[in-house]
């Protein structure tokens, strides 16, 4: 994008908002299957006011809550600092200071789309208060500049979910696109948050050990699953989207980095559940159901498991969430 060649004015001086955590993959959909979930909110403030010299520091950042604590503050560490550094310079803001506040809710490096959530709420605050009135393909796009400070890569399918809410697709060849599509209102999820040490840019390091190479059969059977997932939220149909959600290449591959993943895969699949994958990039997962009768068995079975293994965690049951929005401008 070329720089704005007269200055823009500001129409607010403050800005809060939201965005949703989220899934991504949903078995078969890797880096193109983005759900948005209806727990766990990042929340991301942010005050600006005038400068009487332009120039190129003037965004601070300050992470808030227990969850924030192991996020680094620069620009280029931080999901929220690589989209306002970028849409800062696309139009060149410089003559005023921001200040980002962010409040960690989501948990940093667990699959449920932390650093997405983040990013996603810097974009939609900067778009509201400089009015730029970017259109919503180039704000998924601003929104995913965020995943290259934890997965070293842009991909958009955390973001697309986070930002539009419901189920999204996106593609991105020839050009960036996006499909959002309303969840069934009998879609319900358990997610499953063990809590144990994750790498620095956990994402990038669980994309590492994803094969470069699969066999045909493999790709026709998952782009086969895939079409299956689609055409359930066309029909709003959960047992075609759960009969979708079977992957025979990126599960395999990072199921190791998840212990005792198979066990509680096998159990929650034995108490009811429909269908059972890795969220994003793990490692926490996620079961899916066509009622929330069984989710309280399905936490149990998950907690139980981990158990076992001397691993604490944590179960969220979830519905599609609606995306991100705007709580407060001033």
């Amino acid at each position: 994008m070329k720089k704005e060649k007269y200055e823009i004015v500001a129409k607010y001086i403050e800005c809060t908002a939201t965005a949703s955590a989220s899934t991504a993959n949903l078995g078969p959909g890797y880096d193109v299957f983005g759900l948005g979930l209806d727990v766990l909110q990042d929340t991301v403030s942010i005050k600006i006011e005038r400068k009487t010299i332009a120039n190129k520091n003037n965004v601070k950042i300050i992470m808030n809550g227990d969850l924030g604590k192991s996020i680094p503050n620069d620009l280029d560490s931080n999901s929220a600092g690589k989209v306002a550094k970028k849409i800062i310079s696309d139009y060149n803001l410089y003559n005023y200071n921001c200040l980002i506040e962010i409040r960690k809710n989501i948990p940093p490096g667990y699959g449920m789309g932390s650093s997405a959530a983040s990013a996603v709420a810097t974009a939609v605050s900067l778009n509201a208060l400089f009015g730029l009135n970017i259109d919503d393909t180039k704000l998924l796009d601003y929104s995913a500049e965020g995943e290259l400070a934890s997965a070293g890569v842009k991909h958009f399918d955390n973001v697309a979910g986070s930002l539009f809410g419901n189920f999204v697709i996106v593609k991105t060849h020839p050009k960036l696109e996006f499909i959002r599509i309303d969840s069934p209102n009998n879609l319900f999820m358990v997610i499953c948050v063990p809590l144990i040490q994750v790498p620095k840019m956990k994402t990038e390091f669980s994309r590492k050990v994803i094969p470069q190479q699969v066999p045909l059969q493999k790709m026709v059977h998952n782009v086969a699953n895939a079409c299956s997932v689609v055409a359930g939220f066309y029909r709003k149909d959960v047992g075609m989207i759960c009969n979708g959600i079977n992957d025979c290449i990126i599960e395999p591959a990072r199921q190791k980095l998840i212990p005792g993943y198979e066990k509680i895969k096998k159990r929650s699949l034995e108490e009811g559940a429909m269908a059972f994958t890795i969220s994003g990039a793990g490692p926490s997962t996620v079961a899916f159901l066509d009622s929330s009768k069984k989710g309280l068995r399905i936490s149990e079975v998950m907690e139980e498991e981990y158990d076992k293994i001397n691993i604490k965690c944590k179960t969220f049951m979830s519905k599609s969430g609606n995306g991100s929005r705007i709580v407060s401008l001033k």
